[in-house]
Order: C-alpha cells, then structure tokens, then sequence
C-alpha cells in the first residue's frame, strides 16, 4: 500500500490543521501579554516587545517563495509544527531561569517565525489538496476551529494558569501551562505527520524550474538586504525625529509614512524600470529570473491605481484598535488604585479570552454574511462606524471603574463584536485588491503591511498609557478613530464587490 496518499477526506485535517495554525500566533500575540502581567513586566515593556513579534508576519511575504522554492507545503508545515512544540516548552523551561525575559521572548521570536511560515505552507497546502468547490465548502470551518483554538489559547489556558497560581505562583503555573499547550502540539504534529495529504502538484519548485545555489543565494542576500534595510531605515528615520523633538506616537506615525512614500516611489521607478530594461532585454540573465519574477509582483502593486488610498487604509484603518489590543488585558488585570478593573488572571481568561472571542466571531460571521448580500461598497461606512465606536466602552469602563463582573462582560463581547464585524469590511478591501495578475504574491504583501499596521502602533501604545494613565489612553483611542474614517473616505469601492451572484 502506498503510505503517500495524495488525497484524504478534508474532514480528517481541515480542522486540526487550523486549529494548529491559530494557537502559536494567540501564544505569541495574546498569552504572552498575560503572562508578562502576571509576572510583573510593565506595559510599556509589554507592548513594546510584543508587538515586535508582529515583525515575521510582516515579512512573511519576503520568504514566501522559499516555500515554493524547497521540498514540499507538507514538509514545511510539518517541520514547522515540530518548531512551535519545541519553542512552546522552551517557553516552559525558560520561565524557570532568573533571566526568563529575554529567554522568552527569544523564543517567542522562533515561534512567532516557524508560525508564520507554517501559515504559508498550510494555507498553500490547503489549496494545493483541495479543488476549489472543497475550498469554498471549508472556508467556515477553517475559521471555525481557528477561533475554537483562540478560546482554547487565551481562554482556557488563561484561566487554568489563573486557577494554578494562587497555590505554585505565575512562573511555576505558566510554566505548567506551556507544557500542556506543548504536548497538545507535539499530538497535533504526530497526527498530521501521518495523516496530511500528498498532493501530487507539490513539488518545491518555483514554477517549473528548480533554482540553481547562485539564484538560491542571490534570493537569500535580497530578501535579508530588503528587511535589513527597512529596519536600519525606520531606526534611523526614528531616531532623526526624536532629535528634533518628536516623540511617539507622531514619532512612530511619520516615520511610517516617511518609510512607505520611500518604498512605493523606488519601486514605482528604480525597480520598475530594471524590471521593464530586463524583461525587453533579448539576452537574458537566467540566474536573475526567479528575482525578476518577484519584484515584478511587488512593482505591479505599487503601480496601482490609488496605491496611496491603498496603502493608507491598510496600514491606519486599524490604527485605534492596534494600541487598545495591547492594553485591553493589563487593564482588566492592573488594580483599580491605577486605573484597573483589578480582575483576577481566570476571570480575563473568561472576560477576553472566551467571550470576548466569541463576540468577536459571531460579528465576524454577521460581517460575512451582510457583505454578501449587499457588497462591501454598501456595507463599508456602517462597518467603519460599528467598528470604532464600540471603543468607548472602554472608556466607559476606565471611567466608571465598575465592580458587576456582567456588565464588564458586557462590554467586552460589545467592543469585540464591533471589531469583529468590522474587521470583515478590512479582510475584503485586501481581497478586493489583490485582484489579477499575482493575487496570491499581493494578498501576501497586504497581510505584510496589515501587520505592520497593528505592529508599529501597538509597539507605543504601553508607553503612552503609563505615561497618561487608563483615562486618558482610553480617550486617546478614541481619537485615534479618526485616522480609521479618513482613509475609508479616500478609498473607492468596486460596485457590488463581495456581494453573492445569483445564480
């Protein structure tokens, strides 16, 4: 019997599969931000640093062509998995040592960048196996057990560590924690080292062709450039601003834009006319092929029409929301002589990570369904509104400071279900202009710039919250709504994109 099966009944691994995908990326994102709470680490510290680990999402679509380039989706998103186990207990052991902050969030990094790229593989995996009617048959229940896995990560877990600490204290009850989410991904990784298809169309190459080392390491040396350069860029364009006296978060704001105007005019001239000088050349450089191909992607998207409304909706719709994400679980945490709701570590679990949650996919779900009756051109400035305006529940609740664990509930799943459905009008702007040639190389980008979006925000928000204090910061994302209606004004809507044909 051939033990290389091509196909399997999506049932089998659909689920676990982006169960799998969902729980690194809440560990990273949502549980590290409790855990460093609990373990004393300020806010500023805490939202600093994790949302630098937003960083390998952001440029995940530099790497994305290794993934074509070698063995095979299933040998990546296998290996990947046997990475995250293996960093979620070091996370474990790590919060055993005296120098267990900058040990974690080494670690963290690793699995923030073997869950990244395990998103690459399974997603391309999950086309490459399934035929596009499955596709579109599955795509709730890739969204279903993605967020069973968020409950499950920063609902659960949340609340066992809670439950653990009163008796063993945070590091010892983390500790604990992360063991159990490693063994549930060492079982998940050994049920999918026997059970994921092996689709006969996933070969490693980059599309016919297998690289030569020279292109390999021509590919390697640009991509690590293009990061290094934006980082070296943003640091230096940072540090400029803050010697002439700005501070974040206007710091953070136009070195953002500085950096992106930079970007977008080399590529929309420089490498655009290298591009075109190659592809018109009658002799070829085949060693330079595969990197043509892959700037041309990125030329064709910056030449858009309206990249500039393209861009700025991608990277400010979410801008209020990026810094209140960070602070929502120090809040509910910190005691109410600071501003805090004072909950205790099983109470978040259940405030944020478990209502909260289904608040946010029960919108997401409506946010779907209305697009596709209407489309998004309808639906785009009601789910502008919906979106930002439950903000003010927090500040409400920074405010009031209530004590009815209810009505803080209340709040929360209120907030949630407005990001949710929200959240859906942004997901189908990304689709909506990754359109045509290179749909899936521009869907990439604009998950990257998505991510740097929430990553550069949230890196000040901590900072600015203790340096004004919960009711202020509350205040000041509300006034960070405003960016959000300003580029959902400049952006242009495809008539009845997203709405359902008829048939």
């Amino acid at each position: 019997m051939n033990s290389k099966v091509e196909y399997r009944n999506p049932w089998a691994w659909v689920p676990s599969l982006y169960f799998t995908e969902a729980i690194p990326y809440v560990m990273v994102m949502s549980v590290s931000v409790m855990m460093y709470k609990n373990l004393n680490v300020s806010n500023t510290d805490i939202a600093f640093f994790t949302s630098l680990l937003y960083f390998p999402w952001f440029l995940k679509f530099l790497w994305g062509p290794f993934i074509d380039m070698f063995k095979t989706k299933r040998f990546w998103t296998i290996t990947m998995q046997f990475i995250v186990a293996v960093a979620l207990f070091g996370i474990a052991f790590s919060l055993t040592t005296s120098i267990f902050w900058t040990l974690t969030l080494v670690v963290f990094a690793l699995m923030a960048f073997a869950s990244a790229t395990h998103d690459i593989a399974a997603d391309g995996l999950y086309m490459l196996s399934l035929d596009q009617a499955k596709q579109s048959a599955f795509v709730g229940v890739r969204s279903t057990f993605y967020r069973v896995a968020t409950i499950v990560g920063s609902g659960l877990l949340v609340v066992i560590a809670g439950q653990l600490a009163p008796s063993i204290g945070f590091k010892s009850a983390w500790s604990i924690v992360f063991v159990i989410a490693g063994f549930i991904f060492l079982l998940l990784f050994l049920y999918h080292k026997f059970i994921l298809p092996y689709p006969n169309v996933d070969k490693g190459t980059l599309g016919e062709k297998k690289l030569s080392t020279t292109q390999i390491l021509l590919l390697i040396g640009g991509f690590l450039l293009f990061g290094i350069t934006i980082y070296i860029s943003f640091t230096v364009l940072s540090f400029l601003l803050s010697f002439i006296g700005f501070v974040s978060p206007w710091k953070t704001i136009v070195s953002t834009i500085t950096l992106v105007v930079i970007v977008v005019a080399l590529f929309r001239t420089f490498v655009a006319k290298f591009v075109e000088k190659f592809e018109s050349s009658q002799q070829k450089n085949e060693i330079l092929l595969p990197i043509i191909e892959f700037l041309r992607a990125f030329v064709i998207f910056m030449q858009k029409k309206d990249i500039w409304n393209i861009l700025g909706f991608l990277l400010f719709f979410r801008f209020a929301e990026a810094q209140l994400v960070k602070l929502v679980q120090p809040f509910l945490l910190d005691p109410r002589s600071k501003g805090g709701l004072e909950l205790t570590t099983s109470e978040v679990g259940i405030v944020y990570g478990t209502v909260g949650i289904i608040a946010l996919t029960v919108g997401g779900l409506i946010g779907g369904y209305v697009i596709s009756k209407k489309g998004l051109k309808w639906w785009l400035w009601p789910m502008v509104i919906i979106m930002h305006t439950p903000d003010l529940a927090f500040v409400y609740l920074s405010q009031v400071q209530p004590t009815n664990f209810v009505l803080i509930n209340l709040a929360v799943a209120f907030e949630q279900f407005g990001y949710g459905f929200g959240f859906t009008a942004y997901m189908m702007f990304m689709i909506m202009v990754s359109q045509g040639e290179h749909k899936t190389a521009h869907f990439a980008i604009c998950t990257g710039i998505m991510a740097l979006g929430m990553m550069l925000p949230g890196m000040y928000s901590g900072a600015l919250q203790e340096m004004i204090g919960y009711k202020h910061f509350f205040l000041w994302v509300i006034l960070s709504t405003i960016p959000g209606f300003i580029v959902a004004a400049l952006v242009k809507i495809e008539p009845d994109f997203g709405k359902k044909k008829s048939n």
